[in-house]
């Protein structure tokens, strides 16, 4: 009997299982129409899922990170299923169209059947790939590289020297190296020069070279942090890693990955404990080289040797003097032995020299002359000699809203690198420059008083682009001592993990915090009343919350950076007491909304929103009529219809950065011609929009430097060229060549196109002649960034001043022109993933990575 049910029990699992076959068959037939619908709606999930990887992986590479390989095959997989997945959709759509005209006949069923069993298996498969897609990680860090070149004074005197510092530092016994000297003397330049010597003769034997400027303030998180950003381990989490944790990464790190480190400390004024940092020093092949101004500090730092930069000889510093000035047929007789007295004043400091050279390379008359020589010889003591220098250069400004620019420039920390349109943002917010006579007339004031200080020798410019400059921290320190510390209050990179203790707020006008911890800003009984605070810098802290009664207390602040402070998500309603504030930043914070306090800001010229990934409006803009400046760049409060009617009544407003992700929202934007012609730059995501013209379209934003399109589908008619061509003249002498006679793009500086599916060329960038940087990644149908059929005839040449080149992801792109482009300016190529791309038509002095 057991077996009758055993047998009994198999039959019915065979017929169930024959059943389940038939009805799964059925299914390939009856439930075609839906599981095709249900594709294409898990391919669209597909896609999405793909777009924020692409996302993400894009905003780490922008930061040198690179993709990891099970990322990059997942790409390829969704690559290659949604080729087939289109074509099977394609053919399901041709046997639907059967099967309405002629109805379930045999060959209609099987060819359904075969159809929707290969549907059923697609949907599996997409699936499948959907859930793979959930990476927590999509790029690694990159190596960063191993030594850095940087640039530097003009070099007299330190030959002898470098050559005795050099072969104390290859010398194997030897660790540590201490470099010692006056303030001035050339302690920076030295170490300077052993890093570039790396650079061109040592690269190949050190793993990496880690640069470090500490400054007055010892700070072992600051200096981790600067080490972390050179060993590729810094990212947003880092920040608020404990130190402990910190150290024992870049142990790891230097001790097991890259032991043959060099770690250069730049101006030591006390010991730094170098194992708190994580800096192993057990080992043999490591080398540790630092400056400072005392000795001490070498015995306290254990050196193996030290050496003392010296003071420059009474030839070299002459020599030094005249390279300075520039004018060495002015001095000649009585000049001539000013001059040298000058020189023989400033006790062989180059920073002296270079100061004194600069104030008097227009001032060579024997009147002038003889007062600077007077002034310095007035001051036996080297200290007060140094402070004398400066202020003499100081006092040669004769303006004082120069001088007042100067002093500005003490709140910014030790060597920093101060992009020179942001300081003169400041200046203008501050009312320190008049925009009464238009913006334009302001800016161009700022740049030249800037170009009167480097003139001067109090700032100096960094590097070829010129974009930045920095106080040398000498010049800093005796800034700060014209500002007078009780009314600036200056403590940049000094790890504060709270507001500093100031006896009387009632005198401080300027308050610099900038690269601190500080997390909160709480009630404080100190402040008792009104303080006279005008400027606040807590730019890149940890704040996560102000107390709203400090801005009850502030509220004759001008100026306000709270910008980096990436764990500040909202702001207190007592904003609004700051009815004086002329200049907000909040770039790259979380605030998730302005509070309403924020319409009574009727003084605010300049608000920066960019990149603040969690706003959610921007309706408070309304009522700040005198805005001026107002960025929203890559901010999630895109442009909408509110907000551009909101933009149309700020009549003053003249300088724009924007996002915009509707498609009818650009329609109503390119339509606003006041706004077109003030926008500087343009975040587009998301967009699908036809165009007749895209040079015609967004070239005629004059102004616009910087574009940005992420998964956007703009489409511009071709006919668009042949118009070209037909409005523009052949030149005489070439009857085949038009020379374009627009001014399309002519500020455009930046383009960054991500996951743009439909493009298949760029050749509006023939119209940008002033491009230094190009980013294309994951466009797989561009075939060509100019194309040569559309370009044939315009006598231009594109990319003259292009510094950076990136293309990722690019399946179809096979050329980039149609003959060798010369790119006299690049400075880098990095192109990954763009197979059919086989000949580079480069001809360029940088690297391809």
């Amino acid at each position: 009997m057991g077996n009758t049910i055993s047998i009994s029990f198999a039959a019915d699992e065979n017929f169930l299982s024959v059943w389940d076959s038939l009805t799964a068959r059925a299914d390939f037939i009856l439930k075609f129409e839906d599981n095709i619908n249900y594709l294409k709606k898990v391919l669209e999930d597909l896609r999405a899922r793909r777009d924020d990887v692409l996302y993400r992986i894009d905003a780490e590479e922008l930061k040198g990170g690179k993709r990891l390989a099970s990322v990059a095959r997942w790409l390829s997989s969704v690559q290659t299923i949604e080729t087939e997945s289109n074509l099977l959709v394609n053919e399901a759509s041709e046997v639907q169209q059967r099967l309405s005209a002629y109805g379930f006949c045999s060959n209609n069923i099987i060819s359904t059947y075969g159809c929707g069993k290969k549907i059923s298996k697609m949907l599996k498969e997409v699936q499948f790939l959907f859930c793979r897609g959930d990476f927590e990680m999509v790029a690694e860090t990159a190596l960063p590289p191993v030594v850095i070149s940087r640039d530097h004074w003009l070099v007299f005197g330190l030959d002898t020297t470098l050559e005795k510092a050099w072969k104390s530092l290859m010398d194997d016994e030897n660790r540590v190296l201490g470099i010692y000297g006056m303030g001035g003397v050339g302690k920076t330049t030295l170490l300077t020069l052993i890093n570039n010597k790396f650079v061109y003769e040592m690269k190949d034997i050190v793993d990496v070279v880690i640069w470090v400027t500490v400054s007055k303030y010892v700070y072992v998180e600051k200096i981790q942090d600067d080490v972390g950003k050179r060993l590729g381990l810094y990212d947003e989490n880092w920040r608020t890693k404990p130190q402990l944790e910190k150290a024992g990464k870049i142990n790891m790190v230097l001790r097991h990955l890259k032991p043959r480190f060099v770690l250069l400390l730049d101006d030591l004024w006390e010991k730094v404990n170098l194992t708190a940092i994580g800096i192993p020093l057990y080992g043999r092949k490591h080398k540790i080289v630092f400056t400072t101004r005392f000795r001490d500090v070498c015995r306290s730092m254990c050196v193996d040797d030290d050496i003392k930069v010296e003071f420059l000889s009474k030839k070299d510093a002459f020599n030094f003097f005249k390279a300075i000035v520039r004018r060495p047929h002015m001095l000649n007789g009585d000049t001539l032995v000013l001059a040298k007295e000058i020189v023989e004043s400033c006790h062989g400091l180059p920073l002296v020299l270079l100061v004194v050279g600069k104030s008097m390379s227009s001032r060579m008359t024997v009147h002038e002359l003889s007062h600077a020589r007077d002034i310095l010889q007035y001051s036996p003591d080297i200290d007060k000699k140094l402070f004398g220098v400066v202020k003499l250069s100081y006092d040669y400004l004769r303006e004082e809203q120069v001088k007042l620019c100067f002093r500005y420039c003490a709140l910014f920390p030790d060597e920093y690198a101060i992009r020179i349109d942001e300081l003169v943002e400041y200046w203008i917010g501050e009312g320190i420059i008049d925009d009464q006579d238009g913006r334009r007339t302001a800016i161009h004031r700022g740049y030249y008083i800037i170009s009167t200080l480097v003139g001067a020798g109090l700032l100096l410019k960094d590097g070829e682009s010129g974009q930045t400059v920095h106080m040398h921290n000498i010049i800093r320190e005796m800034a700060l001592k014209i500002n007078d510390g009780k009314r600036f209050v200056v403590k940049t990179d000094a790890g504060l993990r709270k507001l500093p203790v100031v006896r009387d707020w009632t005198t401080v006008t300027k308050m610099s915090l900038m690269n601190n911890e500080i997390e909160s800003i709480l009630d404080d009984p100190e402040f008792l009343g009104q303080a006279p605070l005008v400027t606040l810098f807590l730019q890149n802290n940890k704040l996560v919350e102000i107390f709203g009664n400090f801005f009850v207390v502030m509220s004759s602040l001008v100026v306000l950076d709270l910008s980096r402070n990436l764990g500040l998500t909202e702001l207190p309603e007592e904003i609004s007491m700051l009815v004086a504030l002329r200049y907000l930043s909040l770039l790259g914070t979380r605030i998730k909304v302005l509070p309403e306090g924020f319409r009574k800001l009727g003084n605010l010229i300049h608000l920066d929103l960019e990149f603040t990934s969690s706003l959610q409006s921007l309706n408070q803009i309304s009522s700040l009529l005198k805005l001026q400046v107002l960025r929203f760049y890559g901010s999630a409060a895109a442009l909408d219809s509110v907000t551009l009617n909101h933009l149309e009544g700020l009549n003053d407003l003249i300088f724009l950065t924007i996002t915009i992700n509707e498609d009818s929202v650009l329609t109503e934007f390119l339509g606003c011609e006041r706004l077109k012609h003030c926008t500087q730059g343009l975040y587009l995501e998301g967009l699908q929009v036809s165009v007749p013209s895209f040079a015609a379209t967004f070239g005629e934003l004059g102004c616009l430097r910087n574009l940005e399109m992420i998964n956007c589908d703009i489409i511009d008619s071709k006919t668009e060229w042949q118009v070209v061509k037909r409005h523009q003249s052949p030149t005489p002498t070439h009857p085949n060549q038009i020379t374009p006679s627009h001014t399309w793009f002519k500020s455009l500086l930046a383009v960054v196109i991500n996951s743009c599916e439909q493009l298949r060329d760029l050749t509006w960038l023939i119209y940008a002649a002033n491009l230094e940087s190009l980013s294309i990644t994951f466009s797989p149908k561009m075939e060509e960034l100019i194309c040569q059929k559309i370009a044939t005839g315009f006598e231009v040449e594109p990319f003259q001043k292009l510094q950076y080149l990136r293309l990722y992801y690019l399946d179809e792109l096979r050329s980039i022109h149609s003959h060798p482009l010369s790119f006299p300016r690049l400075q880098k190529v990095d192109i990954k993933y763009c197979p059919k791309l086989l000949k580079l038509p480069l001809i360029f002095p940088g690297r391809i990575d």
